[in-house]
């Protein structure tokens, strides 16, 4: 497969070469940005479509979806001082309970 060889109407010589015959470095840069650039920001688009998705879906409500509960048992995370606290009590009180029943039983 050679170049094509064509004569334009005033009799010029036009030579065309195909275009993968001929690298040089701003071809290879264009591959290369065409390549590994383009897909980067097609990424970062679709990553923040879709967290923007997310974010209306839930502030509104849209097929039956709500915003789920933050913390443990709906318990909000400001709140955990005083769960902690509500939790080492019901550990005392159960082990408690279980040293009595292990004093009953000997």
């Amino acid at each position: 497969m050679s170049a094509s060889v064509k004569y334009n109407n005033t009799g010029a010589l036009i030579q065309r070469e195909a275009w993968y015959r001929n690298p040089t470095i701003i071809w290879i840069l264009k591959a290369a940005a065409i390549n590994f650039v383009l897909p980067f920001f097609n990424g970062v688009m679709l990553g923040f479509g879709e967290i923007l998705a997310n974010e209306v879906i839930f502030k509104y409500g849209w097929f039956g979806y709500t915003r789920p509960q933050l913390g443990i048992n709906a318990i909000p995370a400001s709140a955990t001082k005083d769960y902690r606290k509500s939790i080492e009590t019901q550990i005392k009180h159960e082990q408690k309970k279980e040293k009595d029943e292990l004093l009953l039983l000997d």
